[in-house]
């Protein structure tokens, strides 16, 4: 894949986890939200994605991500620790415990962006600090622009995560997200709020209820993909991620139609993920029967 045809740039983690669920359990295995989203996303459209790994991180997991068209040039090594996640899931799998994290001391910064990737048709700021978030913005120039978050971040970065929020053009949360940040329990009334700060688009991932999107005079909702199996539900808002904003990043603009057809390809994707352990589903996954599923 050349770096021009890369229309999707994926900004985020990528880590190393370990995971246990009663079904079974794996150690140091591919993960963060900008390696689910990158396999979800590439069946869609090309895909790049930018990151920061440590000395630690396999060369063998980076090489698997080209092999398949995920462009990795931006993913860059430097000196100390890859992030690492190591976490237990209960019996009904809607739990966890984090069992050990090294967060703390883990390689953690903004990734350069090179010239040639400045320029995609959208670029997803997946759940990280958001001082890394605004570092990558101030490096994009014009696309669609969409940003995660997650419960740490808001909590302990609420003002500079609002601040950066009227950048945005779609936001994705989940539902404890939107309440925390959006003030209500209710999300026509949490979305409103957000959409206050600056996105025109506010997207509430809902896990098995499916997603709903609001937008300019309009609410959006598609149920849930039906599976066979919840195996691990680690990075499922991920892959959900990779589906919406790289059917999005197709659209000639960004519409009712537009983003009722990237919500289908999101809970598609996210009902995938979750069927295997780490990225394994979305990477084994059959393009055709994924175009089939999403309908699009």
């Amino acid at each position: 894949m050349s770096t021009d045809s890369a229309r999707v740039l994926g900004v985020g983690t990528v880590a190393l986890d370990s995971v246990q669920t009663p079904h079974g359990s794996v150690a140091d295995v591919p993960g963060g939200s900008a390696l689910y989203f990158g396999a979800a996303a590439r069946h869609f459209t090309d895909v790049a994605l930018a990151g920061v790994v440590g000395e630690d991180f396999p060369e063998a997991t980076l090489d698997t991500l080209a092999g398949v068209g995920i462009d990795v040039s931006a993913i860059q090594r430097g000196p100390g620790e890859s992030l690492r996640w190591k976490v237990r899931y209960g019996a009904d799998l809607t739990e966890r415990e984090t069992l050990e994290s090294n967060r703390e001391v883990a390689l953690q910064a903004a990734p350069s962006i090179p010239v040639e990737l400045r320029r995609p048709a959208a670029v997803f700021l997946g759940s990280t600090s958001p001082a890394i978030q605004r570092a990558v913005l101030e490096n994009i120039d014009g696309g669609l622009v969409v940003l995660d978050t997650m419960t740490h971040w808001i909590e302990d970065c609420r003002e500079e995560l609002v601040e950066l929020l009227a950048r945005v053009d779609v936001l994705l949360l989940n539902q404890e997200e939107a309440m925390l940040l959006g003030k209500s329990a209710v999300p026509p009334l949490a979305a409103a709020t957000l959409r206050a700060l600056g996105p025109k688009w506010v997207v509430i991932k809902r896990g098995a209820a499916g997603a709903m999107a609001f937008g300019p005079s309009v609410d959006i909702s598609v149920p849930a993909h039906r599976i066979a199996s919840l195996v691990d539900p680690t990075g499922a808002g991920d892959a959900f991620a990779g589906g919406f904003v790289a059917t999005l990043a197709r659209s000639s603009s960004v519409g009712t139609s537009s983003v009722r057809r990237a919500l289908w390809a999101g809970v598609v994707m996210g009902a995938l993920a979750v069927t295997s352990f780490s990225l394994d589903a979305l990477m084994e996954a059959d393009g055709a029967e994924v175009f089939r599923r999403a309908g699009v």
